[in-house]
């Protein structure tokens, strides 16, 4: 039999790094590796697609999130029980996201662990995406929380483009997106207070030009 399945890339930014949501398979094949929130669709229960990956999203509380499709995948070789397809998907949550099952591991420590079936092809796919996609677009704003700094976005696409931005260029480009809200209240720390915003269009946003790094 035909299996046609969902596998989501879960990630959120927290403490200054990208952390990927995984758990362990607790059955064979592929017994004890890491495997990817995922999900078998069911004729009579899903409808649509995106009734599956609700449900998928449901099963892992994690609410209303960014989702977009990245790629759909299918062979023999990606399981030893028979040819199977999944459609793929890159899922942003907010760093403060609650855990339900599974848990949240750091990217630079995943090199060299065991992962199930494909999923390590596929986590590097979505990262792709994540990366390429936010050298021309709003896409890392959904990493952030409901409240944020123009700095913390700044470091949020730093991290993601292992890149130093100009600053001048950078907000000014985020401005021109026309999707950010100024909330009226300041973060106050060590530093100056900075103005606290929210994401006015939930939607991803393409820039009219490509953030260029360190030269804006």
């Amino acid at each position: 039999m035909l299996r046609m399945s969902l596998d989501v890339v879960v990630l959120r930014l927290r403490d200054e790094r990208l952390e990927l949501l995984l758990e362990r398979r607790d059955r064979p094949p592929f017994e004890d590796a890491l495997q990817l929130p995922a999900l078998r669709i069911d004729e009579e229960r899903d409808p649509d697609l995106e009734a599956a990956l609700d449900r998928l999203l449901q099963e892992w509380a994690l609410g209303e999130c960014y989702r977009e499709q990245v790629c759909s995948l299918g062979s023999r070789a990606r399981d030893p029980r028979g040819w199977s397809t999944t459609l793929v998907y890159l899922c942003l949550v907010s760093p403060d996201c609650p855990l339900s099952r599974g848990q949240w591991l750091p990217l630079q420590s995943l090199p060299g662990s065991p992962f199930a079936f494909d999923h390590a092809q596929l986590i590097a796919k979505a990262l792709e995406r994540l990366r390429v996609k936010s050298r021309y677009s709003t896409l890392p704003v959904h990493l952030l929380g409901e409240e944020f700094t123009l700095s913390e976005l700044q470091r949020a696409y730093e991290i993601i483009l292992q890149t130093p931005m100009n600053t001048a260029a950078f907000r000014k480009r985020i401005h021109r997106a026309e999707i950010l809200c100024d909330t009226g209240r300041k973060r106050t720390g060590n530093q100056r207070p900075a103005i606290l915003y929210r994401i006015e269009d939930p939607s991803c946003v393409m820039f009219d030009q490509v953030m260029n790094g360190a030269e804006g």
